[in-house]
């Protein structure tokens, strides 16, 4: 049953997947590296941060760098603002840890509508009520009208939902013991056939 249900989770699944991945919020690459980055500011020779030094050391664009030390600029020299070093840090850090909690509650949420959609697709696409013992399905006791030979599967079904469980049903064989239904339709020699109803 885990591949199989595996198999088909992973059809249903994947444009839904694709969308989460691809419409999550950047993280910020500097959060990653905040450890080394503190180290850096803290070792620089002199007790001020100006705009360069942000983007240098954070890896990021003139807005930005302007954006983050912004809060914290105590002198302007010409038309330039630096900020008090230590000041500077405690912001980083504080600015660090409400943009990882933004993310993390913003991917969790996102997370769970992704799941919630899946699980409403899922329910939408699977027209078969399947009995709790089709899970240890043995082709010792597949529904009747099911032949496997080799090259060749044949159902036989009156209704359309009639085919869709044998297939279930034969699926579930086949994922339960797959050695038996590679004998049964890769070797010549082999023939199963399901009984028939009396």
């Amino acid at each position: 049953i885990g591949s199989y249900s595996s198999f088909i989770l992973r059809c249903c699944a994947q444009p839904l997947l694709c969308d989460l991945y691809w419409n999550m919020p950047d993280k910020p690459l500097w959060l990653g590296r905040l450890d080394q980055i503190l180290d850096e500011l803290a070792s620089l020779p002199h007790p001020w941060i100006d705009r360069a030094t942000v983007e240098r050391v954070l890896g990021i664009g003139r807005r930005r760098a302007q954006q983050i030390l912004a809060p914290c600029v105590s002198l302007q020299i010409g038309s330039n603002g630096v900020a008090d070093r230590e000041l500077f840090i405690a912001h980083l850090q504080q600015l660090a840890s409400g943009e990882a909690a933004q993310y993390e509650r913003i991917r969790r949420q996102r997370l769970a509508h992704t799941l919630d959609s899946l699980r409403t697709s899922w329910q939408s696409r699977v027209p078969v009520a399947a009995p709790l013992n089709i899970v240890n399905q043995a082709f010792t006791d597949l529904p009747p009208g099911i032949q496997l030979d080799p090259g060749r599967i044949t159902v036989q079904f009156e209704t359309a939902q009639q085919a869709l469980e044998k297939l279930l049903a034969l699926a579930m064989a086949i994922g339960n013991d797959f050695e038996r239904f590679q004998k049964a339709v890769g070797d010549q020699n082999v023939q199963f056939v399901a009984d028939e109803p009396d």
